[in-house]
């Protein structure tokens, strides 16, 4: 209970931040710009679009750096402590201030990927159709070249229309890229609280990169080590296959990285680095 109401602490000073609705707006403009092409090759076939878009724009190399690139942003504040983070934690102690922590950082996550998820659909309003199928739209793009004819640059894989059905391809792809985006938020705040600086940060951003660096011709095996590559149903019919990186790697990947990651942010908190920081902003300040 102590653990969520720090959390909720954090939730309500969004409120204050600007910085965070700034993000979501860039996410959301960005995101729909990028179906703008499907939206006008829907329209001129008139043919309707099934609601799976969330599936192929998160295949995107250039989309998912910019996705990775602004949850970096999102949580580059981390460890979140203000003026008020020595009053909280002597209420709330070191572990219910850690778990809290956590649990803000899952919000957000969630947060994030729904915004995602929402704006993956606003472009088609008025145009969608709900099946559980793929739908002529994404069909056409992924088994033909039509789509270059409207500016269509969204890469449609065949494989992931081959070889999942719709709603199981949506909802695998929503929980890797939430896990992609949890992990993230995790190591930055690891990272910055542990040192006292924004060392989490960088790692962080080192992660958004990494998925291009391996892409343009880095050794395969590293996209075993890379969550905005693992959160690609398209990478497992790739060349990182025959390095065993398959789904089940990548949930197992995940898993290990969420976990380690929460119980570091536990024992973070009971360094005193924080503490010694808020302390010589006072002394300066600032």
């Amino acid at each position: 209970m102590k653990a969520n109401k720090v959390s909720g602490y954090h939730m309500r000073m969004l409120r204050e931040n600007i910085r965070i609705p700034f993000i979501f707006i860039i996410v959301v403009l960005y995101v729909t710009e990028s179906l703008s092409a499907v939206l006008t090759f829907s329209r001129n076939v008139h043919i309707d679009v099934t609601p799976f878009a969330f599936v192929f724009l998160i295949n995107n190399d250039r989309i998912q750096f910019v996705i990775a690139a602004c949850a970096v942003i999102l949580f580059c504040n981390a460890p979140f402590e203000d003026e008020s983070y020595q009053y909280v934690i002597s209420r709330a102690g070191k572990l219910s201030w850690g778990l809290g922590q956590i649990l803000y950082i899952i919000k957000m996550s969630i947060l994030y990927i729904a915004c995602l998820a929402a704006a993956t659909m606003i472009p088609f309003l008025g145009h969608i159709i709900w099946s559980n199928e793929w739908g002529k739209i994404w069909g056409t793009l992924g088994k033909t070249n039509t789509g270059t004819q409207f500016g269509v640059k969204l890469s449609v894989s065949q494989n992931i229309i081959r070889q999942y059905k719709p709603i199981d391809a949506l909802i695998i792809s929503i929980l890797l890229e939430f896990s992609c985006i949890l992990c993230i938020g995790l190591l930055i705040y690891v990272g910055n609280k542990m040192t006292a600086r924004s060392v989490g940060t960088f790692a962080g951003a080192l992660i958004a990169v990494l998925d291009i660096c391996v892409s343009n011709d880095w050794m395969d095996w590293a996209y075993g080590f890379s969550p905005v590559s693992l959160a690609q149903l398209e990478l497992f019919n790739g060349y990182a296959s025959k390095w065993g990186i398959n789904l089940a790697y990548a949930e197992k990947f995940f898993m290990i990285a969420i976990v380690s990651l929460s119980a570091l942010c536990v024992v973070a908190n009971y360094r005193e680095k924080a503490i010694n920081r808020i302390s010589r902003r006072r002394i300066h300040g600032r």
